[in-house]
């Protein structure tokens, strides 16, 4: 009704395609929303339902902002724009449409090999079959809106339905590369416009992803426990204990140094930034003794080992870390899950050799690419499952 009362307003699109010459599949809304309009990005109503049904197709966690929308995207081949270029409209009203001009779609499909073309609602397929088919010679295959406003698809039919979409591309696996060739990756990406804390963010978002995952199915899951460094590494940890504390689940975050005290950037801003915001139920535990942190673990359903990175190459491990790692193993062979966070503390990334103090974790989620130590010497021993985290859109820079 809201809609019905607005007067038609000549809208102009102003929101540019994304897509690259990799994109496979072009995904075509009718035109941007009020809201879109507003954050200058596609499907922006924190309502819409679109990021989170590709996140779920593709099992990852849901972009938070524009530019982990583009890399989602691109990392997965997939160009997204709309059908139109200009009309007049109500509101959000795609009925209500009137005087439709559609975009140029030779923008994206004269320099990307897209080889199937999807719409998302009934007005958008409606206004590419009139409009639009012709000229492009790919038919499209019509998928429910995302939008609030269709109720009656709920998020996991909606992901079903898209499904097709993520069968349409082909997945890009990372390259394993050297310890030096992914410090020089991670430079490439900054100067790419993604710098290091945005990583770190992304990186300690997945970490706590995948956590929160490895949960599922536990009863009477408690807190999990963190095991944070002094370095990025441990940044990651900083911050994947701020979402897990968010997403409702409590945590203790085990640190030998107080967030002030930390000297690596950006590490400390995240350790600052997640002490600061967890709630009642989480808590920070400062320096620890061997028997604290045992003490903390007993019972704990899953730890995150977030102390020392990929780094490391050395024959031991320093104190304090070196008798938490040991405690943490004790408590991984009593049943507590444990999640390596980029590479087992104690593990070298870049040989497979472990140090006389080592992590062995169930699950490394990795950041970026696969290192050459997870399957060398001592490496499957420690690593467990690997997953790797695309917290990056790599493919053009390897």
């Amino acid at each position: 009704m809201k809609d019905c009362a607005q007067p038609l307003q000549h809208i102009e699109h102003g929101i540019p395609p994304v897509f690259d010459e990799r994109s496979e599949v072009l995904v075509l809304g009718t035109m941007p929303s009020p809201k879109s309009r507003e954050v200058a990005f596609f499907y922006g109503h924190p309502q819409n339902r679109f990021w989170r049904v590709l996140a779920a197709l593709f099992d990852e966690p849901v972009p938070e902002d524009n530019a982990e929308r583009a890399d989602l995207l691109l990392r997965h081949h997939i160009a997204l724009w709309d059908v139109l270029e200009s009309c007049d409209i109500r509101g959000a009203s795609d009925a209500s449409i009137a005087n439709a001009r559609p975009n140029d779609l030779s923008r994206v499909l004269g320099k990307a090999p897209v080889r199937r073309v999807f719409c998302t609602g009934t007005a958008a397929g409606r206004y590419y079959g009139k409009l639009c088919e012709a000229a492009s010679g790919l038919p499209a295959e019509v998928l429910p809106s995302p939008s609030p406003a269709n109720a009656a698809w709920s998020l996991p039919r909606l992901v079903e339905a898209y499904r097709s979409v993520a069968e349409a591309v082909t997945p890009f696996t990372p390259p394993v590369l050297e310890v030096p060739q992914v410090v020089a990756l991670e430079q490439a990406i900054a100067e790419a416009g993604t710098p290091l804390d945005a990583l770190m963010r992304r990186a300690g978002r997945f970490l706590a992803f995948e956590a929160r995952k490895a949960l599922e199915g536990v009863e009477g899951a408690g807190e999990i426990v963190i095991l944070c460094g002094n370095g990025n590494n441990g940044g990651d940890g900083w911050v994947a204990g701020e979402y897990l504390d968010r997403w409702g689940i409590p945590v203790r975050v085990v640190t030998a140094k107080a967030p002030e005290e930390l000297t690596a950037e950006p590490a400390r801003a995240a350790a600052l930034q997640a002490a600061a915001s967890l709630g009642e139920r989480s808590q920070v535990v400062l320096a620890p003794s061997n028997a604290e942190v045992t003490a903390l673990l007993d019972g704990a359903p899953l730890a995150i080992d977030a102390l020392l990175g990929t780094g490391f190459a050395h024959d031991t491990v320093k104190a304090p870390f070196d008798g938490w790692i040991r405690v943490l193993n004790v408590a991984h062979d009593q049943g507590t899950l444990v999640v390596a966070a980029d590479v087992p503390s104690g593990l070298s990334a870049q040989t497979g050799r472990a140090a006389k103090d080592a992590v062995r974790a169930d699950l490394t989620v990795t950041m970026i690419v696969p290192k050459p130590g997870f399957a060398a010497k001592d490496g499957a021993a420690h690593c467990g499952r690997v997953v790797v985290a695309p917290i990056a859109y790599i493919e053009p820079l390897v």
